[in-house]
């Protein structure tokens, strides 16, 4: 698995919301991470596949932090990975500027994880029909998912451990494949995606002209 440093600037990053906006599947204007994940997930397809395959089962999955989310809510400080991934399943009816479909469904997917939900996870039966889907979507043919999660707004540049408060803050690789960390870029309002794909995905992915057009060149991590 490689891991390249990819960096949106503000700017760019406030064109892609309004480009997916622009669009009959997006009546509401995505947030920063919608929007990029939406984009990275299209230009790895294009730059990867060129084409989706009709017998792939394609998945996004995004990570939700389930804190806020349940009743009564958990204390913003409560440690461990009190997470839980969603499951988007994109479409390809957009034609050749494909993935304007996945905010829209991303947004849903997320929505969907609320207090009645969080109910469920703590009878056992919703986790447990969880890892049963997937199962029979990897019975039936290939899967091909995408992960991403977010540490933007969490207060990393604040950190102070005597010496003062970092000029940067960084990730280190993760040894899974299709999996994007974003990271605030200190505070020029840009994010940094940390991507993390197979060498020979990544030889193509960050070459891929429309990539290079809305990032800082690629930086190995």
């Amino acid at each position: 698995i490689v891991t390249k440093r990819f960096v949106f600037s503000a700017s760019t990053i406030a064109s892609l919301r309004s480009k997916y906006t622009d669009n009959k599947a997006n009546e509401i204007k995505p947030s920063r991470i919608e929007a990029l994940s939406a984009f990275i997930w299209a230009r790895f397809i294009a730059s990867t596949q060129g084409k989706p395959n009709p017998n792939t089962l394609y998945r996004v999955l995004h990570t939700v932090n389930l804190r806020t989310r349940m009743d009564p809510p958990l204390p913003e400080y409560h440690f461990g990975n009190v997470s839980r991934f969603v499951m988007s399943s994109p479409s390809f009816d957009e034609g050749e500027d494909t993935c304007y479909g996945i905010v829209s469904q991303m947004r849903q997917a997320i929505k969907t994880i609320d207090g009645d939900y969080i109910a469920k996870i703590k009878e056992g039966n919703e986790l447990l029909e969880f890892l049963k889907q997937r199962m029979e979507e990897f019975m039936k043919g290939e899967v091909a998912s995408f992960s991403f999660t977010s540490l933007c707004r969490f207060p990393l540049y604040e950190t102070d451990f005597g010496w003062g408060k970092p000029v940067w803050v960084g990730s280190v690789s993760f040894p899974f494949k299709n999996l994007v960390s974003f990271i605030d870029a200190g505070s020029s309002g840009g994010i940094e995606a940390w991507v993390n794909l197979k060498e020979e995905d990544m030889a193509k992915f960050q070459h891929d002209e429309q990539l290079l057009a809305c990032t800082y060149p690629a930086q190995d991590a």
